[in-house]
């Protein structure tokens, strides 16, 4: 299964008071491969704001997944059910935990690295060594080398 990572955050109101009662929903959407060949296709996690309005709620690591396809949407309610806020698309890289405000903002950098990191490139070289002298943030481990020049 895959590692989760504790998102959190604080709930407030345009006047900067805390809301108790508001209610944190994360949506997984997509689906992805993870250890063991599991797929996971959809969760869906709820929290409730404290008396501070503080949350927390563990959510799945798409940086886990084989393809980089999945994502969390987070939709944010005050305490009287009605839809406050939207983040569409968050993708979480690692197990630490983290702000949701900070996941917002690395997200898309991201979910950009976890992608390239899974698709591979091919290399065309007379020989090999023309392949090992490129500079070392030139070359991925995912890269297929065909040396055309034997």
């Amino acid at each position: 299964m895959p590692s989760k990572s504790t998102v959190s955050g604080v709930l407030q109101d345009a006047q900067l008071n805390l809301i108790s009662g508001g209610k944190v929903v994360a949506t997984l959407t997509g689906s992805d491969i993870f250890d063991g060949n599991v797929r996971i296709v959809t969760e869906r996690v709820e929290t409730t704001t404290g008396a501070d309005g503080r949350w927390s709620m563990p959510l799945i690591v798409n940086g886990e997944g084989k393809s980089a396809t999945s994502s969390w949407s987070v939709e944010i309610f005050n305490e009287f059910a009605v839809s406050v806020h939207k983040i569409e698309n968050l993708f979480i890289a690692t197990a630490n935990p983290i702000t949701l405000g900070a996941l917002e903002k690395i997200s898309e950098a991201n979910r950009i690295a976890a992608m390239e990191a899974t698709r591979s490139r091919l290399i065309m070289v007379t020989t090999f060594a023309e392949y090992i002298a490129l500079p070392a943030n030139q070359k991925r481990d995912t890269d297929v080398v065909l040396v055309s020049g034997v």
